[in-house]
């Protein structure tokens, strides 16, 4: 019977690390056939395998002049080799008490010599051993077993090679699983701005562009097929000058930019550079964040039971529309308008109905006027318009024109259909003496003028035009 075969005192750790080169399941053979072709040609012997042995088993992985794959342990040279910290010479197995039972030596293959370098990691566990075996006696000199040794050490760079190759892959496939799983977009660009890897949330955050997203394309070539299928809704009607300031601001990363998208989607971008050149970008959905904020401004800035812009917001954009007038010599007009006898139908249709009122007079108002045009609810059933770029005879036709559409408006109620009728009074702003206010009271006289000449009618007043030159 074969000698026993002997178990390395660090057998646990050497399995361990077995498996985690994971050499018996994945390690290719062609860098291990070279170094068993050049030990069979060298040390001029038939047969040159590498062997890795586990509890049960010996696998070779590598083998020139042998046809089985693997052999029990209980048989193998190499298990002996392994527990060597040199190279283990058997110059006959028949002579040799460990072996000359051996079914190796006794049968086919019929071993008379073997040589074996064990395989030692770099942290000192012997796994397997590099192998020559010969059907003949023979001698192994020192510098044979230097060769076998180095041959052996070949093997172990190998598989360290392997394991850092494969280590890497792991820690990529941990990397891009990491990334996948970011509720974020996520993307990097290389140094010259081609596109290097993103995941799947980028490209459903830019799904008109998706198709683009293909590693080695430019940022550019990205932007440009997104501006063309409506992936920037803020692009349309001015694309180039929309790309360039997009390429700006992709080349100076600055803070955190907010981008709308399709559908009334909004996007958080930061983007920030690494210091290789590249750029590492995230993409965070704030839509839910931009429709709160929306609404809050709303609230701020419109009256909100009309929709129509409050007092606050009508005069601050009132007042920037006098100095742009101001800037560019455009007229300007302005107009008030009072629901006339509103209390009757307080009283007589209830407080619902004269909400309602108002709505629809907001409503007929912004389909009758221009839609730079700017509506406001002033002050309970009082309501101004501020017309740009319009002088008094236009803004007097664009007020009679809301003066009949209300006239003819009739309004369901609860208690019946509404009818009423507006007063107005308006005026032409001295862009260049009048103040917002100034003008607003001009109107309000003119107002009531209106009221007071029998309502239901549109009444101007004039503003005294200073001559430019004394006005400067």
């Amino acid at each position: 019977m074969p000698a026993a075969i002997p178990i390395p005192a660090d057998e646990q750790e050497r399995l361990e690390r077995l498996r985690r080169y994971r050499i018996l399941d994945t390690l290719p053979n062609e860098a291990f056939d070279r170094i068993t072709r050049l030990a069979s040609r060298l040390l001029k012997v038939p047969i040159a395998v590498v062997s890795f042995v586990d509890e049960d088993r010996q696998w070779f992985k590598s083998k020139i002049g042998l046809e089985a794959v693997e052999t029990p342990r209980e048989v193998s040279f190499c298990a002996h080799a392994i527990c060597s910290d040199d190279v283990l010479v058997v110059a006959d197995a028949r002579y040799d008490p460990r072996f000359a039972e051996n079914p190796l030596v006794t049968g086919d293959p019929r071993i008379r010599f073997y040589a074996g370098a064990p395989l030692r990691s770099p942290d000192g566990h012997n796994m397997g051993a590099l192998c020559i075996v010969d059907q003949t006696p023979r001698a192994f000199s020192e510098e044979d077993r230097v060769l076998l040794h180095d041959l052996a050490q070949i093997v172990i760079d190998e598989m360290e090679l392997h394991a850092l190759a494969q280590r890497e892959q792991q820690a990529r496939d941990r990397l891009f699983d990491a990334i996948e799983a970011l509720p974020d977009g996520f993307v990097y660009y290389d140094a010259d701005d081609r596109l290097e890897m993103c995941n799947q949330r980028y490209r459903e955050i830019y799904a008109e562009s998706a198709h683009l997203m293909v590693p080695g394309t430019p940022f550019e070539e990205v932007i440009r097929g997104g501006v063309a299928n409506g992936q920037y809704p803020a692009a349309a009607g001015n694309e180039e000058a929309w790309i360039r300031n997009r390429l700006q601001l992709h080349r100076a990363t600055p803070g955190p930019l907010e981008q709308e998208l399709p559908n009334g989607r909004w996007i958080r971008i930061v983007e920030r550079r690494t210091g290789d050149g590249g750029l590492v970008g995230f993409r965070t959905d704030i839509t839910e964040l931009k429709e709160r904020e929306f609404a809050l401004r709303r609230l701020a800035t419109t009256d909100p039971l009309t929709g129509a812009m409050n007092r606050r917001l009508f005069l601050d954009a009132g007042d920037r529309e006098l100095r742009r007038a101001r800037r560019y010599e455009a007229p300007l007009s302005i107009i008030l308008l009072d629901v006339d006898f509103f209390k009757r139908i307080n009283d007589g249709f209830g407080h619902a109905a004269g909400d309602r009122v108002l709505r629809r007079l907001v409503e007929e108002a912004n389909a009758t006027l221009r839609e730079h045009d700017l509506v406001c609810r002033y002050g309970g059933e009082e309501f101004a318009v501020l017309f740009p770029e319009t002088d008094e005879v236009a803004a007097e036709i664009a007020a009679e024109r809301l003066r009949s559409a209300i006239e003819a408006l009739e309004v369901a109620t609860e208690k019946g259909i509404v009818r009423t009728t507006i007063s107005i009074g308006g005026t032409q702003i001295d862009v260049h003496n009048d103040s917002l206010e100034s003008a607003l009271s001009r109107a309000d006289t003119a107002l009531y003028a209106a009221k007071a000449a029998g309502r239901n009618r549109v009444q101007f007043q004039r503003a005294n035009f200073a001559p430019l030159e004394a006005a400067l």
